[in-house]
């Protein structure tokens, strides 16, 4: 018996790097969605670098111009959205637009109120001056938002009357086929996840480490990830130079961007997640899915919505005292440690599957339309 198909969907995606959680995240919703039975387009750039992680049944289409979004360039900015309406209006009329990031809600500007519209909101506030243009002039075009965690449905109820039109639904992974064993060296390993910036908060890394060594723990620092912006470049500069200052270059070792998640997690011990704003935490169930425990702060929103405090992670105040409690209960209550790991990873099973995520956005997208 043949499946129905269900509603078509369009997602316009200007990224052309494959790097980042909400790339990953958008990818895998459109191949969910693909396996769910939803006839699947994506509008990208012409040189955009994940074009093979697309399942084969998605029709793929190409911006006529680098789709980079500046309001400072307003007329680029119309002709983009111009472009993007007329692709649309090719599709079928029941054809829903979402939109995976911010910028894809930004080039929805000349489609009408009529339109199916759904906006997943995965991080930031809406306060600067391109996220008011999109409350102004765009959240009245939406007909359902999702927050990725409970602090970004939040955000969405708070700038929007209709509470009902706002829903929570989280990230979702491809769970691996084997875990690692942590602990197991003599040294015991520590990594940070993510692009090298101040609200990932590095730094607070690197004093977590003066504290450890004060108290004679033998440790390592391993930072993942790599810079964007000339922003950046100075965040790390200034890194470097705190390393040196204080004579940390035995202990801390940049690895740059990685895709292997083997290499990232067979020689990590405890996962740090010290951002100061995280719209979800991708990484923290990456690290749970691999056996890996993990230690987030508490105030940056969406580590909350997935770690239960002491039970399948810990949660630190966002002070680097709190942080080196945390992290020392962890190295020294072994067996709380290993019950800790497989709540987590049951958690993640349970709740965090690719499957599970595009099967509550297609439940969403076919319960009514606006």
């Amino acid at each position: 018996m043949e499946k129905s198909i269900k509603t078509p969907v369009f997602c316009p995606m200007i990224t052309q790097k494959d790097i980042g959680g909400g790339i990953k995240s958008t990818i895998a919703l459109m191949n969910g969605l693909a396996h769910q039975n939803h006839v699947v387009t994506v509008l990208v750039p012409q040189n955009c670098e994940y074009l093979s992680k697309f399942d084969p049944s998605i029709q793929v289409l190409y911006f006529n111009e680098d789709p980079h979004i500046s309001l400072a360039k307003p007329l680029k900015y119309l002709r983009l959205c111009r472009f993007t309406k007329k692709t649309f209006k090719t599709l079928p009329y029941n054809t829903l637009y979402l939109c995976s990031d911010r910028p894809a809600l930004m080039l929805a500007l000349f489609l009408q109120n009529t339109d199916y519209i759904m906006y997943i909101s995965r991080g930031w506030f809406y306060t600067n001056w391109s996220a008011r243009f999109l409350r102004f002039f765009l959240f009245s075009k939406v007909s359902k938002f999702v927050g990725i965690s409970d602090k970004q449905a939040n955000l969405m109820k708070q700038y929007n009357q209709q509470k009902e039109r706002v829903f929570l639904i989280q990230n979702g992974i491809q769970i691996p086929n084997h875990q690692f064993n942590t602990f197991d060296k003599a040294e015991i390993n520590l990594t940070t996840i993510g692009g090298i910036c101040n609200r990932k908060n590095q730094m607070q890394c690197l004093e977590l480490m003066i504290l450890l060594i004060k108290a004679q723990f033998k440790v390592k620092l391993h930072i993942f990830g790599t810079t964007f912006t000339p922003i950046d470049e100075a965040y790390l500069q200034t890194l470097q130079h705190f390393i040196a200052q204080n004579q940390l270059q035995e202990y801390v070792f940049f690895k740059g961007h990685e895709t292997n998640f083997d290499v990232i997690y067979s020689n990590s011990d405890i996962v740090i997640s010290a951002a100061t704003e995280e719209g979800f935490g991708r990484t923290i169930i990456e690290s749970m899915s691999y056996g890996v425990p993990v230690v987030a702060n508490a105030l940056a929103g969406g580590p909350s919505t997935i770690i239960t405090h002491e039970v399948n992670g810990l949660l630190f105040d966002s002070s680097t005292s709190d942080l080196f409690d945390k992290v020392t209960w962890l190295i020294q209550k072994g067996s709380l440690r290993k019950t800790m790991i497989q709540n987590a990873l049951t958690h993640v099973q349970n709740h965090y599957t690719e499957d599970i995520m595009a099967q509550n956005y297609s439940n969403l997208i076919e319960n009514g339309t606006r």
